[in-house]
């Protein structure tokens, strides 16, 4: 690897952090920001970071991905739903809106079961601190059931619901529970509620 200046390695420094603290890449108005420099002087950091094979980094936005030899420090490239209209993740690719970027660590041991994102649409997990345009990430439940309440995303009446899950092993039902005081609690056959997957990790955009 050849050697980094020290503007360079100050830029590295910052987007370990960042992807660290927010589990995501910063954008180049988020480096440059943090640097009080132009973006066209941030992406000229970031282009010879990539030259020295230190990042990969394609054209659309929270591309970064450092490279390491560390498998632990792996990045992973998760897609990005608005909405499902099938409860099999895969029958949904032509919905995919993009792609987020989460550490492997954050993911924890379920990252081996695979990751979907989903954007929410509504308020009804705000008790929760789960909002509208949050990016809700979900490991697939595969073999593991989720626990009592745990975050869920499920496939409901043909669409897509993030509610706290509650099942009734007595009734042979499940309650899917909002945390919003106007949003009544679901009840319904386990038939009916196709568990999608857990929630591991929420991305927020906060205004500049």
């Amino acid at each position: 690897m050849r050697a980094l200046s020290a503007r360079q390695r100050e830029v590295l420094e910052f987007l370990r952090a960042f992807a660290s603290s927010h589990g995501m890449a910063p954008s180049i108005r988020e480096v440059a920001q943090h640097f009080h420099i132009a973006p066209a002087t941030a992406a000229e950091h970031l282009r010879a970071l990539r030259n020295k094979h230190i990042i990969n980094r394609s054209g659309r936005a929270r591309s970064i991905v450092l490279v390491s030899g560390d498998p632990a420090e792996a990045v992973m490239k998760i897609p990005l739903y608005g909405r499902l209209t099938s409860p099999d993740i895969a029958d949904n690719r032509h919905l995919m809106e993009g792609i987020v970027y989460l550490r492997r660590p954050a993911a924890g041991r379920q990252a081996h079961e695979g990751c979907f994102a989903l954007h929410v649409r509504d308020e009804s997990m705000r008790g929760l601190g789960i909002f509208r345009d949050d990016v809700a990430i979900f490991a697939q439940t595969g073999d593991n059931a989720p626990r009592l309440g745990d975050v869920v995303a499920a496939f409901v009446r043909g669409a897509e619901l993030i509610r706290s899950y509650f099942p009734r092993e007595r009734t042979g039902t499940a309650v899917l529970r909002a945390a919003h005081p106007d949003v009544p609690d679901l009840e319904l056959e386990n038939a009916e509620v196709h568990l999608l997957g857990v929630l591991i990790a929420l991305q927020r955009e906060y205004p500049h």
